[in-house]
């Protein structure tokens, strides 16, 4: 059985990637090949979570196992794609960026009952790709707004030399 995702961004609107899969294949070979499509580094942290009708999170295949107090966990390279998707239209979300809560929207459009692929196949990408990581300029502006406000919270206590005329030397503790 082949599989056939369309890949969306919730940032990027005319984002859009295409990729087909062997219901064999697990989730790890989708996330390598949606890592190597995007150019993404793949030491990052990635999940994907099986979403809900309404396309809220529900269970979550992870890239490394996390298992709490021997809870079932699932794993991207021990969790082949079948197991968890039967039909067409069931979403998931690649969630690829944990401290920004960036992902990826996933939709099966298509089964295939009479093939099988041996390699993931990339149909279709389009659109400018999302970044992996937050870049430099937000990092800067950033910066700036912190430094921003570090100078508006020392005006509001006046300079040291004030302090020291009225409370007198600190003493170091």
């Amino acid at each position: 059985m082949i599989y056939h995702f369309q890949i969306t961004s919730m940032e990027i609107k005319d984002f859009r990637l295409e990729v087909k899969l062997s219901s064999l294949h697990t989730f790890f070979d989708f996330h390598s090949i949606i890592q190597k499509s995007l150019g993404f580094e793949s030491h990052q942290l990635a999940s994907f979570f099986i979403a809900n009708k309404r396309g809220f999170k529900e269970r979550e295949i992870s890239l490394l196992d996390m298992g709490i107090n021997g809870a079932a966990y699932l794993i991207m390279q021990k969790t082949s794609l079948s197991e968890l998707i039967q039909e067409r239209g069931q979403k998931l979300i690649y969630t690829f960026d944990f401290l920004n809560d960036r992902s990826l929207i996933i939709e099966l459009i298509d089964i295939n009952m009479e093939k099988n692929l041996s390699e993931p196949l990339v149909i279709l990408k389009k659109g400018e790709t999302p970044k992996q990581v937050l870049g430099e300029e937000v990092d800067l502006l950033d910066q700036e707004y912190s430094e921003m406000k570090e100078d508006k919270v020392y005006s509001y206590f006046g300079e040291l030399e004030d302090y020291t005329e009225i409370f007198g030397e600190m003493e170091d503790f």
